[in-house]
C-alpha cells in the first residue's frame, strides 16, 4: 500500500494540473447560411436544353437551380500549456444542408481538428472530415440496364496532416498530406476511389494590406473497385490531378466591410481510362476554374455576417466533340452566413 501512495499522488497532481489547463472557455459558434445555386446538377447547355423533353435528366427535380439553407454548429477550445508560447487547440464542426428545390441534395457534413502551436506560424495539425451521402445526380445503372436511372451519391472520409513554419518575417510555408476515401452508394460502387494528395502553400502578410498566398497540389486517385464488381467496373476510373490556388485577402476595410477577398483556383484532371468501346468515359480530361469573391463584417462583438459569390467553369477535353459539349458546364453560387459566437466558461 505504501508503494502505491507515490503513484496515486503523482496521478492526482497530474490530473489536477491538466484540470487547470482544461478549465478554459469553449467558444461555440452557430451559423445560419442562406444560399443560391443556379446549376445544382452541373448540367451542360445541351442537357439543359434536352431537359424539357427528357424529365429523367433532372432526376425528379423541377428546376436547374435551387435555394438552400445550412445550419452549422462549431466548438473551439484552446488549452494553454505551461510555456505560454505553446498551445493545443481542439475544434469540431457539423453542418446540415437543405436544398429547397432539390430534396436529393440534402446532406450533412462535419470535421474534427486537433492543433499544436508553439509560436507564430508554427503548428502541427491533424484533421478528420466527413461528407455524408452527397448527391451528384441520377445516372443509368449499366450493370442491370441501358436506360434505368438510379441516384448517385458518394461519401467522403478525409484525413489530413498539416505543418506550418515561418521562413522570414511575416512569410511562412504550410504543407499537408491528405488521404480521402471517396466511396459511392450502391449501385455505383465501381467508382470507389482512394485519393492521396500533397499540398504546399507559401503565404505572405503585408502591413497595411492583408495576406497573399500561392498553393500547389498534386494528387493521385486509385479506382479500388476496378474490375471487382459487375459489368460497369471494366473501365478504370483512376486519375491524376494538379491544382494551383491563389487566395488574396484585404483587411483594411472596404465599403463598410472589415475584410474582403478574392481567390483563383485551377484544377487539371487526367483520367486513366482508355476504351474505344466507351467514348463517353475514356480518353478524357477536364480543366476546372473557380473564382471566389467574399466579404466579412462584424456587426457586433459576437455577431458576424459573411458573404461569398463563386463562379465555376469546367471544360472537358475529349477526342469526341459531343463528349466535350456534354460534360462542359458552368455554375454560379452565392450565399450569406450569419454567425453568432458564444463563450462557455462555467467550470
Amino acid at each position: 500500500m505504501m508503494k502505491l501512495l507515490p503513484l496515486l499522488l503523482t496521478s492526482f497532481l497530474l490530473g489536477q494540473s491538466w484540470s487547470n489547463y482544461l478549465n478554459s472557455p469553449i467558444k461555440w459558434t452557430i451559423g445560419l447560411t442562406n444560399g443560391y445555386d443556379n446549376n445544382v446538377l452541373r448540367l451542360s447547355e445541351i442537357e439543359q436544353k434536352d431537359a424539357a423533353l427528357d424529365e429523367s435528366i433532372l432526376g425528379g427535380a423541377e428546376t436547374f437551380d435551387s435555394h438552400y439553407a445550412r445550419f452549422s454548429l462549431s466548438g473551439l477550445k484552446n488549452v494553454q500549456l505551461s510555456d505560454r508560447k505553446k498551445q493545443i487547440q481542439f475544434y469540431g464542426k457539423v453542418n446540415i444542408s437543405n436544398y429547397s428545390q432539390n430534396k436529393n441534395r440534402r446532406h450533412w457534413s462535419g470535421n474534427l481538428k486537433a492543433t499544436y502551436r508553439w509560436g507564430s506560424y508554427r503548428k502541427l495539425e491533424y484533421s478528420l472530415r466527413h461528407l455524408d451521402s452527397y448527391y451528384i445526380r441520377h445516372y443509368v445503372d449499366r450493370d442491370i440496364s441501358t436506360d434505368e436511372l438510379a441516384s448517385c451519391n458518394f461519401t467522403d472520409r478525409e484525413q489530413r496532416i498539416l505543418a506550418s513554419y515561418p521562413l522570414q518575417r511575416r512569410l511562412w510555408a504550410t504543407g499537408f498530406v491528405s488521404y480521402t476515401q471517396r466511396y459511392f452508394d450502391k449501385p455505383f460502387t465501381e467508382f470507389d476511389l482512394d485519393i492521396v494528395s500533397t499540398t504546399i502553400r507559401i503565404s505572405k502578410k503585408f502591413r497595411g494590406f492583408g495576406t497573399i498566398s500561392l498553393e500547389g497540389t498534386y494528387g493521385v486517385a486509385e479506382n479500388i473497385t476496378f474490375g471487382k464488381t459487375a459489368n460497369a467496373s471494366d473501365l478504370d476510373r483512376s486519375y491524376k490531378h494538379a491544382e494551383w490556388y491563389i487566395p488574396i485577402s484585404y483587411n483594411q476595410g472596404f465599403f463598410g466591410l472589415d475584410d474582403i477577398g478574392l481567390s483563383l483556383r485551377r484544377d487539371v484532371r487526367l483520367y486513366k481510362a482508355e476504351s474505344m468501346g466507351d467514348p463517353l468515359h475514356s480518353g478524357r480530361s477536364h480543366t476546372e476554374v473557380k473564382v471566389d469573391v467574399w466579404g466579412e463584417k462584424d456587426l457586433r462583438k459576437h455577431f458576424t455576417i459573411k458573404g461569398k459569390i463563386r463562379y465555376r467553369k469546367r471544360t472537358t477535353d475529349s477526342r469526341f466533340d459531343w463528349v466535350s459539349n456534354l460534360k462542359t458546364f458552368d455554375q454560379v453560387q452565392a450565399w450569406v452566413t450569419l454567425e453568432w459566437d458564444m463563450i462557455y466558461d462555467r467550470y
